[in-house]
């Protein structure tokens, strides 16, 4: 089996190309890195350290790299070759090798090539898979358009596995968490062999599994990495410990918990497992991660369907209980980095609006208590 995977980066060779390998999958890498891509097409091993109470090494093989920037022929033709391709890039990039994906496609079309093929984005975000479809579909006409329905699949996933900021003198050398999990949509599959991927997770309604995850490990980790960031702490290790920290992105956590019970009727003990299960994961002191790297784009955490807008607005929908995750939105207001786009635009737009202007312009959510919570929260800091 052939795989062609964008993103070369932790999550690609740390989290996507370990289960593939697992299943005897050839992983082609695509990326714009070039120490990156020469290290993948001269070396026939690297190394995913499993950083856990002990700590595991294993061993990836059957790779090579392709760079997007100068060797576009020879990712057309790879397009054309495997079974399976896979993401892990960000939201941001997606529509940037959308239009190299149809370019492949378009050789596809063009060669009556009928065999079957599935695109997955392993991305953290919600539809990414149906996002990615339709940027490649922009670019391809009416006719490619029916013969690509016909032989791709484009089935949704959700994935989770923290892999923190790291450098080292390895380019390659990768270090993860031991939890991972990737579910996909079993149904949209079109190859067989793609069902068969050991560790993966298939589904037939993938929704309650994205938004588990979204609404428990995102909304956490960013829950808590904004309050530790506002109180000086450093890593999220540090802030999972820390009592008023501590406190707080657990009382979100609940709250999200009770919104994933009522919605999709999740078993209350499964969720109160998995919820404490993260809490752990977040504990882990060996993963060394930057409260700072969580808070980046602050803008896009507080989008219309993010991680903490979406759960306020069906929280007021069923109900339920927001307060906290309202509080939160005013400790994203509250973050500064002079290295981040969305941070600067963010304080600029606090200087010249109040507020609930603010709220509304970037998160599209109107009710007053909530805009309230978060401005009374805010002043209060």
């Amino acid at each position: 089996m052939k795989n062609l995977h964008f993103g070369a980066g932790n999550i690609g060779r740390g989290f996507i190309a370990q289960l593939l390998n697992n299943s005897n999958y050839h992983v082609t890498f695509v990326d714009i890195n070039e120490n990156v891509v020469n290290d993948l097409k001269n070396r026939e091993s690297y190394t995913i350290k499993i950083l856990d109470n002990v700590v595991e090494e294993k061993t990836i093989t059957n790779f090579d790299g392709i760079n997007i920037a100068t060797e576009k022929e020879k990712l057309y033709e790879k397009i054309e070759e495997v079974t399976l391709i896979t993401t892990s890039i960000g939201p941001n990039v997606l529509p940037i090798i959308a239009k190299d994906i149809a370019q492949g496609l378009k050789r596809k079309v063009e060669n009556n090539n009928t065999e079957l093929l599935d695109i997955i984005a392993c991305e953290n975000m919600i539809e990414g898979t149906s996002f990615l479809k339709k940027e490649i579909f922009s670019h391809l006409t009416a006719d490619e358009q029916e013969f690509i329905e016909q032989y791709v699949g484009f089935p949704n996933s959700a994935v989770d596995r923290i892999v923190p900021a790291q450098k080292h003198d390895d380019y390659l050398l990768v270090e993860v968490e031991k939890f991972c999990e990737w579910v996909i949509e079993k149904n949209k599959l079109k190859v067989e062999n793609n069902k068969n991927i050991k560790g993966v997770h298939y589904v037939d309604d993938l929704n309650p599994f994205i938004e588990r995850k979204l609404f428990t490990v995102n909304t956490g980790h960013a829950a808590l990495s904004y309050v530790a960031n506002y109180k000086g702490l450093k890593l999220v290790s540090e802030g999972a410990i820390n009592e008023e920290v501590r406190s707080h992105f657990i009382k979100v956590l609940e709250e999200t918990s009770e919104l994933l019970i009522k919605k999709w009727n999740f078993d209350k003990e499964d969720i109160r497992q998995y919820r404490e299960k993260t809490i752990k994961r977040f504990e882990n002191k060996l993963i060394v991660d930057d409260v700072a790297r969580i808070c980046r784009t602050p803008i896009r955490k507080l989008g219309y369907n993010e991680r903490f807008i979406k759960p306020i607005r069906e929280c007021l929908e069923l109900n339920l209980q927001y307060e906290n995750l309202a509080k939160t939105c005013a400790y994203i207001l509250k973050f500064t980095a002079e290295d981040d786009e969305q941070a600067i635009k963010l304080n600029t737009l606090l200087k010249e609006k109040s507020i609930p202007e603010v709220i509304k312009e970037v998160s599209e959510i109107d009710n007053e208590i909530v805009l309230d919570t978060i401005e009374k929260t805010y002043n209060n800091l």
